[in-house]
């Protein structure tokens, strides 16, 4: 059986931070969707008195980005045997509901006030759906899947904008208990140098690595420190938190609502925030309410605000749809893949920085950046044989290979956002130049300077 995961239109309500990802690939509590309905798959093979094989989780994504994060074999290679296919609704979160649909009758269409959330059908009638996904028009395919099928309505949460990932990641955090203690054991250790508090709350891997003195505060909500995490002495995390896989937490405060993936490195303050994985905050500086993808490097003492003076809600710019009231209080910033932050930045509220983009030498970075930016009192397009080649050394000092599919993804939304650039550039003021004192060739001495550093 196909488990098929799709965008929908409403990806839109997330650009830029899913340029280079689809909306399934977010992370929020211990998962992202996609690795959520693996594991759940798994557990459905493990459970079944049948022995059967686990359920295949492929993906259905904007274009651009198929080669990379979709079925490897494209639609048809989901379509070309008799088994079922389970579609889910990327901007789910909650899964609880998954096994009853895959256990169900073919046929069986799960909805939310009339948006579709997740169906379980035929492989003749997914093909004619699919027609419909590829294209992320949800709506229609609802209204033709309700011509054949059974439909029943369930309550679960749905994302519609950036920020409910950060106001729902500690609720996740909960609801993920169930997969996550499944393989991660409760903490045992007698170790004088590692204060607990509601130890029955706490999941730690037995390679993790703890150093005390720290504490691990679990009285919020759970703390889970997955597989290879080490977290150095003085740490303090609070739950609910989940620490991901090889990740260090170097001597840092995590507040609770906060979750890492794996390889991150970590350090001074953290606050219910998400950080995709391979990212680094590893010097001091807050970070709160906030996510942050993949590849991003923050400088030291580059801090971001969450809460504004008068206290009033923070209004936020997405490339999708414009300038939205995020109706929350506290909200902080919203870097997207391949993101770099020099030394010293503060960002405020509501700052959202576009794929790709690199920001130094300036005290307040600007609260809406498109991708592929580089400056800073100056702000120029990043030449895109740069960017990849940066993000070459980065992923290799991970381990990780910049792949050909992945460098012609990165490419491509370069292409695709090049009018945003140049709207930017043109709207900062002439005298921003003049200030700088640069020429062009100075200009390109600092860039070449940066790429080396």
């Amino acid at each position: 059986m196909t488990i098929l995961l799709f965008e929908g239109d409403l990806w839109r309500n997330f650009a830029p931070l899913v340029y280079s990802r689809p909306l399934f690939e977010l992370r929020c509590g211990g998962f992202t969707l996609r690795e959520r309905a693996e594991a759940l798959a798994a557990q459905c093979a493990n459970q079944s008195s049948r022995k059967e094989r686990c359920p295949h989780v492929a993906g259905l994504c904007r274009p651009h980005l198929m080669e990379y994060y979709g079925s490897p074999g494209g639609m048809q290679s989901l379509i070309c045997d008799s088994e079922p296919i389970t579609l889910i609704n990327g901007r789910v979160l909650d899964l609880s509901w998954l096994l009853d649909l895959i256990n169900g009758p073919v046929g069986t269409v799960y909805a939310k006030e009339g948006v579709l959330v997740g169906a379980h059908l035929s492989p003749a009638l997914a093909s004619a759906v699919l027609y419909y996904l590829k294209d992320q028009h949800v709506a229609a395919t609802f209204e033709e899947l309700k011509r054949f099928c059974r439909i029943v309505e369930i309550d679960t949460p749905l994302l519609l904008y950036p920020w409910d990932l950060i106001s729902l990641v500690g609720e996740q955090l909960v609801r993920d208990i169930p997969l996550l203690s499944a393989r991660l054991p409760r903490y045992s250790g007698a170790n004088e140098q590692i204060a607990v508090r509601g130890g029955e709350h706490v999941y730690v891997a037995p390679t993790a690595r703890l150093d005390g003195p720290l504490a691990l505060d679990a009285r919020d909500g759970p703390v889970f420190i997955d597989e290879h995490a080490h977290i150095e002495p003085f740490s303090f995390i609070q739950g609910p938190a989940y620490i991901g896989a090889k990740t260090l937490v170097a001597s840092a405060r995590i507040r609770g609502e906060t979750s890492f993936g794996p390889v991150c490195r970590v350090g001074g303050e953290v606050e219910a925030s998400i950080i995709e994985g391979y990212s680094n905050k590893h010097h001091d500086g807050f970070l709160g309410h906030s996510w942050l993808g993949e590849w991003v490097n923050i400088g030291a003492m580059t801090t971001n605000s969450d809460l504004k003076n008068n206290y009033g809600s923070i209004r936020v710019t997405m490339e999708g749809v414009g300038q939205l009231d995020s109706g929350q209080i506290k909200l902080g910033c919203f870097l997207a893949d391949h993101v770099k932050l020099g030394i010293g930045l503060h960002l405020n509220g509501g700052t959202v920085i576009g794929v790709g983009s690199n920001i130094f030498g300036v005290h307040a970075a600007p609260k809406t950046i498109p991708p592929f930016t580089w400056g800073g009192d100056v702000f120029r397009e990043y030449r895109i044989d740069n960017m990849v080649k940066v993000a070459h050394t980065v992923m290799q000092r991970r381990k990780r290979e910049l792949t050909p599919a992945y460098e012609t993804l990165l490419r491509k939304v370069f292409d695709m956002t090049r009018h945003d650039r140049r709207t930017l550039v043109d709207e900062i003021p002439s005298e921003a130049v003049v200030r700088s004192g640069m020429s062009e060739t100075a200009l390109a001495r600092a860039e070449a300077e940066a790429i080396r550093a």
